[in-house]
């Protein structure tokens, strides 16, 4: 388990991610051939807004380096699991210097909240898979809490993604980004019941898994 210190005493290094970014995009380009789709393109002209906390479908550990390849110019700074800093100190510095949010799935430490509202706070991007584990036999995770925690206290927009997954030297990886979600737009309670957080937390399932039918639609279309 990592120490509280080197968590702490860890930040994103500008200069580093872009040299991984620089250095990686040739070789993402040609493992995922990125095709991205858009529900609304006229409401992304600017670039991803900011802040804004992006929401996604987890289907593998290489959905991050798809969106962190596909948002070139954009700092996302990702939620990752404490199994993968667990992995050794360089490959946990690693991921650190790239802007990794360290979350303890087994424990109460709530770190990550602050750290995510520190870097919105900052007009900064997030990157989150709600769902925390990789689906297991085909079947997917809940969404968890913590997303709805973060958006409603920073009033950020959540921009929804679903990405088939389908990765390979040999496939084509699509996604599809769709319009902006603000939380705030469903919930005029200043501080939200147990149950309207979990109608919320719903609503943003319901969002993030109706792109799946629209990303079809348009790959068969092709």
């Amino acid at each position: 388990m990592l120490k509280k210190s080197l968590i702490k005493k860890s930040n994103v290094s500008r200069l580093f991610l872009a040299f991984v970014k620089i250095t990686g995009y040739v070789p993402a380009m040609l493992f995922f051939k990125p095709k991205k789709h858009y529900v609304n393109k006229n409401a992304f002209k600017g670039g991803l807004p900011k802040p804004c906390i992006l929401m996604s479908n987890h289907t593998s550990l290489m959905d991050f380096v798809l969106y962190l390849m596909s948002f070139p110019f954009c700092t996302l700074r990702f939620w990752m699991a404490e199994v993968l800093f667990n992995k050794g100190r360089l490959f946990s510095w690693f991921l650190f210097k790239i802007g990794g949010i360290y979350i303890n799935r087994d424990t109460c430490d709530f770190g990550f909240v602050e750290d995510s509202l520190e870097v919105l706070d900052k007009n900064g991007r997030i990157g989150v898979f709600p769902q925390g584990r990789l689906p297991v036999n085909g079947c997917r995770f809940p969404f968890k809490p913590g997303i709805v925690a973060v958006a409603l206290r920073t009033d950020a927009p959540i921009v929804p993604v679903y990405t088939d997954g389908n990765y390979g030297i040999t496939k084509r990886a699509h996604f599809i980004i769709g319009e902006p979600i603000y939380l705030r737009d469903y919930c005029d309670n200043e501080n939200p019941t147990k149950e309207q957080r979990q109608k919320l937390l719903e609503l943003l399932e319901e969002k993030t898994f109706e792109l799946k039918d629209i990303l079809e639609a348009r790959k068969s279309k092709k």
